[in-house]
């Protein structure tokens, strides 16, 4: 299973505003840059998180984005949400799988387009099933948690990737 190109683009951007945090406004020119995205892409994507709150933008000639909340407050779940729209909940899935039983019990014997829809039912119960793990595993991963472990990977301490020298 993937995550859209969406959500790991925003993810991206956001480790990159987590990282630079204290440091003053990264602008979207620079993390387009340093994580190889179309800036114009990029820009939409940021443009969606300000209006959600997890992004800030300051105007100027030094200005940019910085994070408007704590990275410990931002998990990937929300960020998927915003940015791919409304997940389903858990009632709504049990409610998806009711339906198609119901449905395969209910339905005449002898058509074949009763199985067909009966078999796209619990297909679709199936997938919407496994988005209810996948969100509520996201759910439980914080932009911090995502900001340590590049730290982690990178093996360099982490103020040195935004120190200028004029």
């Amino acid at each position: 299973m993937k995550l859209s190109t969406r959500s790991t683009y925003g993810m991206r951007a956001l480790v990159e505003l987590g990282l630079a945090s204290g440091h003053g406004p990264l602008s979207a020119a620079m993390i387009a840059k340093r994580q190889d995205l179309s800036i114009a892409y990029l820009e939409q994507l940021l443009h969606r998180l300000k209006r959600s709150g997890f992004v800030a933008s300051i105007r100027g000639p030094r200005g940019g984005y910085v994070l408007a909340k704590d990275p410990q407050q931002i998990t990937m779940a929300d960020v998927v949400k915003v940015l791919d729209g409304e997940s389903v909940s858990g009632s709504q899935a049990r409610e998806v799988v009711r339906r198609a039983l119901a449905n395969g019990k209910n339905a005449p014997k002898a058509g074949k387009q009763s199985a067909v829809r009966h078999a796209q039912l619990i297909s679709e119960a199936v997938w919407h099933c496994v988005h209810e793990r996948l969100t509520q595993s996201l759910s439980e991963v914080t932009l911090q948690d995502l900001c340590d472990a590049v730290g982690i990977e990178a093996g360099e301490p982490l103020d040195h990737r935004y120190v200028f020298h004029i």
